[in-house]
This record gives C-alpha cells, structure tokens and sequence, in this order.
C-alpha cells in the first residue's frame, strides 16, 4: 500500500477493535444517562451547567470541542497542499485568545446571562438592540451552526470512508455506507445531549480529549518510526515530487511586500485577522462556557488553559502525520484523506480500534456542543425572550431538546453540500471579518451601540459577498481571495461602523450605569459615564493585565515553534525557544499568584454587595433579559 492511494477494499475490524468502540459508544451514552435528571432543573442547568464547573473543565471541555473530527483532516490537508505554515490559517488565534483570557473572560462571567445573544440587551437599549439580539440568534444559533455541524459530519464521513476501504457503491441499509455509520453515531451523540443538556456535553469532552489526544500523539509516534525518522522523511517527500524546503517551513520565507506570497498572508493573519475575527472576544459556545464557570476567576484560567493547549499541545502530531502521509502516498486529489490513510498504514489491531474511538470522541464532543449551544441561543434569544415569556422551566426543557433534534436534522441534510473542510472555515472567517474590532470596543467604550454591530456585520456579509462574486470574474486578482479579501473588508468596516456610531444615539445613561455596575469592565473608555462610581479607579486592565497577554503570547508561540524545531531536526533553536517559552510560563504564573488576591472581588463582595459602586450580582433578571 505504501507510496500510492489507498486501495478501495473493505477492511474488516479486528473483534479487539469492535469491542474498544462499542466500549466506548457504552461509556459516553450512561455519562448522557447520569446527568439526564440534574439536566432536567432547569434552563440554567441544562445550559450552563448551573454555572458551578472548574476551571480544568470549562478549559478542557472547550479544547475538546475545538478537537473535532475535521480538525486532524483539515490540518494535514493544509500541510499537503503548500506546507506547515499554512497552519497559520488557525494558528493566528492564539493571540486574540490570550487577550481574550485576561481582557474579557472574568467580564463575561460577570454578567451572569445565558448566552452572547442575550449581552445584547444588557449592553445596549431600544429596538435597534432587540432586533440585532435576534439577528445574532437566528444567524449564529441557526445558519452558521448548521454549517458547522454539516462539515464536522462530512469530514467524519471521509474518515469513515477511507478507514474501512468504501467507495461510493458500497451501501449500508440501503444509503452509502460512510454516510450510515456517521448518521448512526450523530443520532447517538443527539440523544445523549438532548438527555443530558451541558452537564452531559462537559463530562462527556473531558473523556473525549484525553482519548482523541493519546490516539493521535500515538499515531504520529507509529508513522514517524515507520518511517524511519527525519532524513527518510526527507527523501521520501522529494522522492514524491514535493519541495521539501517549503513544505518543512514553519513560517513563510519573508519576501518584499511589493508581491502577494505566503509571507504576505501570514502578515495578514497575525496583524489583522486576530483581532478582527469576530470570536476575539470569545463568543459562541465559549462564551457558554465561560457561564458555566463557578466565578470570574476560574473562568480566566479555563480559557488561558485552553488557549494553551490549543496551540501548543495539538497541532504537532497532526501535523507529522500530515507530513507521513505525504511521503507515504504522494498527492491526492483531496488531500485530506491522508490522515486517516495512515491509521489504516501503521495501525495494528487493537491500537486501530483506539484510534478509530478517539475519532468518534472528536467527532461527538463537536456535535454536542454545537447542537447544545445553538439550542441554548434559539430557545434563550428567541423563544423566551419573543414567543414564550412567562412559562415554567419544565416547558423550557423540553423545548431545548426539541431544538436539539431540529438542529441535527437541518444539520445532517447540509452536510451533503460541504466538501472542502479548510474552504468551509475560510468562508466561516471571512463573512464575520472585522466584527472583532466593535466587539472589543463594546466592552470598553461607552459609545458603541447596537448600530455600531448592524453596520459591522451587514459589510462584512455583503463584502464577502461582492468579493466572492468578483473574484469569480477576475480570477487572477489575488487581493480578492482570503486572506486578503478579508483585510480589505476589515478596511472598509472599520470606518464605516465608526461613522454609524457617531451618527446614531448613544445607548441611555441609565442603561449604561446598570450595565456597569454588573460588569465593571473599566478603563478611560468609561470614564464619562462612569467615572464618579465609587472604586472606579480600581476596574479595568492594568499594566499586569498586559504583561500578563504578552507573557502568555510569547509562552504559545516560542512553545509551538520550538517543539517543531526539535521534530524537524533543529535542535539547538528548539531548545532554545523552549527555554523561552518555559521562562515566559513561569514568570506567567508568578504573575498569576501575585494578582490572585487582587485581580477581582472576594466572593462574598462579587455576590453580595455591601456598598455602593460594588458590582451588581450576576443574577438573572427581567429588567438585563426582556429589556
């Protein structure tokens, strides 16, 4: 089988591996059966998991999340078709990831609401506010989620495929075969949402990530000796007409900015895309998490931990399979199959069955969260808030699982029209850019209003739109493809959400007074509105908070580059970023321990304010929700 394409024959699975799965399949569903009857409280438990979780969990669980059956496909796809730093496509996250950690992850916990739709009216007034909150819930909860469910379900129906040896004439119960057993598992992981609501979903993250990581550090240990180590790595790829240089890089070679190169786009990634990205502030289903948190603090050390581990801990075992992969079977039509070519090459019985199980954890713990939190946003944003006002919390329940089960069907039929995993997350990226500019500065300044977000979100749609269709036309312009037709996009919102906001009223002083009283964010953006509330000098970043995210940002990327330095044979550079990286975490933490008894209010002051200008309780509240 080595050094061509995968030979399309059924490959039987071990009774070993059988067991291993069904063992699996066992676990996740009595997890879903446990937490079914706390789930059942109510809204608040269903969602937000009575918002009493760790920090390790909330953390973990959002890693897991991110860990999706797509994932390992799209990366070692993205390494075939150019090279290691084409990675930057999604490891340009880290850095709004380690602002989002110090800047807004204790603000979102502190505003004790159910889902980001629903800051909308607790940051902003009037109609505007009421119709961009449910905008954001029909188009977040709805479209975007389905998309997402749909291209996690395709990639799992290309591993299925390739796994097992399947063309498109094999059939099972009378549909294509790949496409049964995923619709198989998709309505397993359903039902085990519906039952268990986010309890159900975390618990069930934390086992799914640590199998989906051990099996995929294994696997690249398995190809990498296959192999034969580096040099034969090297001869191999060229031998299989590649440019090894370029394909070895981590970051692009750096070339005149006169021209359109991978240098250029890895510009636009790091300078721009991380903070214009509408998720800089981190909404969605990590926003949920950070809920879900037990206080502010922990949700801040969930989402430093996450951050961490999704750029330092993953990428590499895919990507040296990516690589494997590539010197194994030479180019494919759709390179993203080479993951799991290689389990098929190097895996024995037994550790197959693992892996194949550590697929479905990824694959499971994606579609869980996605179908939670989307449920979570049509029944919070749109539900109670416009159809059902006033009911009982047993209706609400119920309603949340039946959304569930709309979501993954909507989701299911999709999934037939996605393809290309890496080109679904380009179009994801690209029709929200420049959002993250005014997601900031909702936190920060009083003056931003629900307009500020309409005009954001209408340019960067009907842009991506016009570049789409332009660049159809003029397919040799380079400037209207991603990523730099996002870059133009971010250009023109930034000004023209900036005018809206001038041209429009400012959200009511009162309004503006209990929105900060609640969060206390801080900072000069507040001072005209805010400035006379007692302990107002203390809110806010500081100096540490900055030191803090520059701290973090060299820990993940000295981290992440020396340890593929050292795969990649460049020994004295890796430990020497390594040493960096290891230098940054302990001077982080120290920073951490120094700030612990002073980076947010005692509990008893956070929950129960005894004097004026302390912030309000995270309680949910008629006055923040329907408003």
């Amino acid at each position: 089988m080595t050094g061509g394409a995968l030979d399309q024959t059924v490959i039987p699975l071990h009774p070993l591996d059988l067991s291993i799965i069904l063992a699996y399949i066992v676990l996740t569903f009595c997890i879903g059966l446990y937490f079914s009857r706390r789930a059942s409280r109510s809204t608040e438990e269903f969602f937000v998991s009575g918002r009493s979780l760790p920090w390790w969990i909330v953390g973990t669980s959002m890693v897991a999340t991110t860990f999706a059956a797509d994932t390992p496909l799209a990366v070692s796809g993205l390494v075939a078709k150019g090279g290691i730093f084409n990675n930057w496509l999604w490891w340009y996250w880290g850095i709004g990831g380690l602002c989002a950690a110090f800047l807004f992850a204790r603000l979102w916990n502190r505003t004790g609401v159910t889902t980001d739709a629903e800051l909308i009216e607790l940051r902003y007034d009037g109609r505007a506010a009421t119709g961009l909150r449910c905008y954001k819930a029909i188009w977040f909860g709805l479209f975007q989620n389905v998309l997402v469910i749909a291209w996690v379900m395709r990639a799992m129906a290309k591993i299925v495929s390739t796994l097992m040896g399947w063309d498109d004439e094999t059939l099972l119960l009378g549909m294509h075969a790949d496409v049964a057993v995923v619709l198989f598992l998709f309505m397993l992981t359903v039902a085990y949402t519906i039952l268990s609501g986010l309890w159900g979903v975390v618990a069930t993250d934390v086992v799914q990530f640590c199998i989906a990581m051990a099996g995929s550090i294994y696997l690249a240990c398995a190809a990498w000796s296959r192999i034969g180590g580096l040099e034969n790595l090297r001869e191999k790829i060229t031998a299989q007409g590649y440019d090894t240089t370029e394909v070895l890089r981590i970051i692009p070679e750096p070339t005149s900015l006169g021209t359109l190169t991978p240098f250029t786009e890895f510009l636009v990634l790091i300078c721009v895309l991380w903070w214009a990205d509408a998720g800089v502030d981190g909404r969605g289903y990590i926003a949920q998490r950070l809920l879900a948190a037990k206080n502010e603090r922990h949700s801040m050390l969930a989402y430093l931990w996450y951050a961490t581990a999704h750029i330092c801990l993953r990428p590499w075992p895919w990507i040296v399979v990516g690589l494997c992969g590539m010197a194994f079977f030479g180019a494919q039509t759709d390179p993203e199959r080479l993951y799991p070519m290689v389990m098929v090459e190097v895996l024995p019985a037994g550790i197959f069955g693992i892996m194949l199980a550590s697929f479905l954890a990824a694959f499971m713990s994606t579609i869980d969260t996605q179908i939670n939190w989307g449920a979570s946003i049509l029944i919070t944003d749109v539900y109670k808030r416009f159809v059902r006002r006033r009911s009982t919390e047993r209706e609400y329940v119920l309603a949340s699982r039946v959304v569930i089960l709309i979501l993954a069907l909507f989701g299911a039929a999709v999934s037939f029209l996605v393809w290309d995993v890496a080109e679904a997350w380009k179009k994801y990226i690209s029709v929200t850019a420049g959002v993250g500019a005014v997601h900031i500065a909702r936190w920060y300044w009083w003056r931003i209003n629900a307009f500020s977000e309409i005009a954001a979100f209408a340019t960067a749609l009907v842009l991506t739109i016009l570049f789409e269709a332009l660049a159809k036309t003029y397919p040799s312009q380079e400037l209207l493809r991603f990523p730099y037709s996002t870059a133009l996009t971010v250009l023109v919102s930034l000004p023209v959400w900036i005018t809206v906001t001038f041209l429009t009223r400012p959200v009511s002083n009162d309004h503006l007074l209990r929105f900060y009283r609640k969060v206390r964010p801080g900072g000069r953006g507040w001072r005209r509105v805010a400035g006379d509330i007692e302990g107002f000098h203390l809110d806010g970043p500081r100096a540490a908070t900055f030191g803090s995210i520059l701290l973090g940002i060299v820990l993940i990327f000295t981290v992440l580059i020396g340890t593929g330095q050292l795969i990649l044979g460049k020994t004295l550079q890796g430990a020497m970023l390594l040493g960096v990286g290891g230098l940054a975490g302990v001077l982080l933490l120290a920073l951490l321990a120094a700030r612990g008894s002073t980076a947010s209010p005692p509990a008893s002051s956070a929950h129960h304010p005894t004097k004026p200008g302390s912030p309000v309780p995270p309680q949910r509240d008629e006055e923040h929700s329907v408003k």
